[in-house]
């Protein structure tokens, strides 16, 4: 009994389907002399490992921090109010300004802004 072949044949292509590409030409750089030696090694930096820094001692960074909380004063806190009865009207000025309605959620952003704008 025969087998049945179920492959199909493709049909080869037309020959008007056919493109011919027309073989590259070989380009060569003007720069490049052909008659000078190529190097093919590849120069690398010589990077030397660098010591790390010294470790700073745990007492001179509680100093500092301790020294810094020392100085801080309240005017540069922004979240310290100098006034609060001007701060609020600045804050309510500001909001009118820039065309908010100045509620519980936008009233600690427009003090912020009335401050750093220096309206109090």
């Amino acid at each position: 009994m025969a087998r049945r072949s179920t492959r199909t044949e493709k049909p080869a292509p037309a020959a008007s389907n056919v493109q011919v590409t027309p073989e590259e030409g070989r380009i060569e750089s003007p720069l490049v002399d052909p008659t000078a030696p190529v190097n093919l090694e590849v120069e690398t930096p010589d990077e030397a490992p660098v010591p790390a820094p010294e470790a700073v001692a745990p007492e001179k960074i509680q100093t500092d921090f301790r020294e810094k909380l020392t100085t801080k004063s309240v005017e540069n806190n922004p979240f310290v109010p100098s006034n609060p009865v001007a701060l609020e009207k600045a804050a309510g000025e500001v909001a009118k300004d820039k065309g908010f309605d100045l509620n519980r959620g936008t009233s600690i952003g427009a003090r912020l802004m009335a401050r750093a704008g220096k309206s109090i």
